[in-house]
């Protein structure tokens, strides 16, 4: 057990790096998919010249930005410098899109810049730091992008190359769908980002660039599957899950954030084979009426999908019959589960952490990209703030970039607990909750503060 949490652990750090790259380039990466929608031969509005654009966004704009902001996670300024220098070597030796290549330069190109700065810091006379700095800043960029055209480059394309033979072996058997068996588990176990940036999104762009759309990108953004299990808890859930499922559908549906369903299947896990079987349903939907995307629909709501769909009823037609046969499938299995054999009792764990503090900093964290944290620090603020605790900062915060954690409570998912003692080793207490947007444990907090205010005022 300890080595399969361990492999995930670093599959999920692997997941958060390849996320903190692609998550603040997301908007490149719809105007690119929305000029493509627009000016693309097939899209709303024909125009080769203003298409152009779209062509040089995809084949230099988007590879340099994913390098340059991978280059500046590992290495500051002067690692996203080099990596953009590295990129374009990759980018030349390259006859198609650069993306996958681009995830790997990027961060390794800034932790050798790193590396090398801090070698060479203390070996240089003062007076010479500018000199030093720009030229070892230039040399690493030329090596590196040679280093890229000569061998990183071809061994991107092979790669590329058997992965699309793969995929399109897969679609020609009319087995795609099952990848699905896949992609929904990891989806649940908070991978889904490794899975849609790291994978998907790079193959999926390469296909859009020659065909106009990709069905991979809606292998893992498709929200039917949660939308069928939240609507299935919404319409004869008991208690407290039915209570919350419906703001969490709204969330889900038209935000696209999908994490916020993960919980439910993470406390039931029978209902994986719910999303297993949506997912199944509905890529088998749009392989067989042929529909993709334009380009990667982050977040994976309904709106951005339908936004990047390309033009034409069919395409249309085929997206949304694939997200409501997913969907029907998903609150099916659901609903037979809650109506049969769903476990009446909902008790907790009693080994649950001890909420009592003094502290008056509490961080939501939990996996860069997401935006349940942030959410469950908006309700948890709300709460507290209705019984005048007016004291508490309440901030989320990705789990890669804490700081600043003393004397600070964590609220964390459980599967993340150790990730959170590592990150943040001084913090003053580390709470496990299992759902941010519907959890006993914020109710159970302010409680135990109004408690410690009534011992105090007692005191005085």
């Amino acid at each position: 057990m300890k080595q399969l949490s361990t492999i995930r652990q670093q599959i999920m750090a692997i997941g958060t790096i390849l996320t903190d790259m692609v998550m603040p380039n997301i908007g490149a990466f719809i105007a690119w998919g929305l000029l493509s929608a627009m000016f693309s031969s097939s899209g709303w509005f024909p125009n080769s010249q203003l298409n152009q654009i779209a062509t040089l966004m995809g084949q230099y704009i988007l590879p340099i930005l994913l390098a340059a902001t991978g280059g500046r996670i590992k290495g500051g300024q002067r690692g996203s410098l080099v990596a953009s220098i590295a990129t374009i070597g990759l980018i030349c030796g390259m006859k198609d899109s650069a993306l996958l290549g681009a995830m790997i330069i990027g961060p390794t190109v800034g932790w050798m810049m790193r590396t090398t700065d801090t070698s060479l810091r203390k070996h240089v006379n003062q007076g010479f730091e500018l000199l030093v700095n720009n030229f070892s800043a230039a040399i690493i960029g030329m090596f590196t992008s040679l280093v890229a055209y000569f061998l990183l480059a071809p061994a991107i394309a092979w790669i590329s190359q058997a992965l699309a033979t793969a995929t399109n072996w897969l679609f020609a058997k009319h087995l795609l769908a099952f990848t699905n068996v896949i992609i929904e588990p990891a989806k649940v176990f908070f991978l889904n980002n490794a899975i849609n940036h790291g994978i998907l999104n790079p193959l999926g762009t390469n296909q859009a660039m020659v065909s106009g759309h990709s069905i991979l990108f809606l292998l893992e953004t498709n929200p039917g599957p949660g939308i069928g299990l939240l609507l299935a808890f919404v319409l004869l859930g008991q208690h407290r899950a039915r209570k919350f499922a419906g703001n969490a559908l709204i969330i889900h549906a038209l935000g696209g954030i999908h994490e916020v369903y993960f919980p439910y299947v993470l406390k039931h896990p029978q209902l994986l084979l719910s999303v297993i079987c949506g997912g199944v349903t509905g890529t088998f939907t749009f392989s067989m009426m042929h529909v993709g995307l334009r380009a990667d629909p982050s977040p994976g709501s309904i709106i951005t999908i339908l936004l990047l769909t390309p033009s034409g009823w069919h395409n249309y037609l085929g997206v949304i019959a694939g997200i409501l046969t997913s969907t029907l499938v998903s609150f099916t299995i659901t609903a037979v589960w809650l109506i049969v054999i769903a476990p009446k009792s909902n008790h907790r764990n009693a080994n649950d952490v001890k909420l009592a503090t003094t502290s008056n900093h509490v961080i939501v964290t939990g996996e860069a990209g997401m935006g349940s944290p942030s959410m469950g620090a908006r309700i948890l603020h709300d709460k507290l703030r209705r019984v005048g605790h007016n004291e508490f900062a309440i901030t989320s915060e990705p789990i890669n970039r804490l700081q600043n954690t003393a004397n600070a409570t964590i609220f964390v998912r459980h599967e993340w607990l150790q990730l959170v003692q590592v990150a943040a080793p001084d913090a003053h207490a580390i709470i496990s909750i299992n759902n941010y947007l519907n959890t006993p444990e914020y109710d159970q907090f302010v409680n135990e503060q109004n408690d410690i205010a009534k011992a105090l005022g007692a005191l005085e």
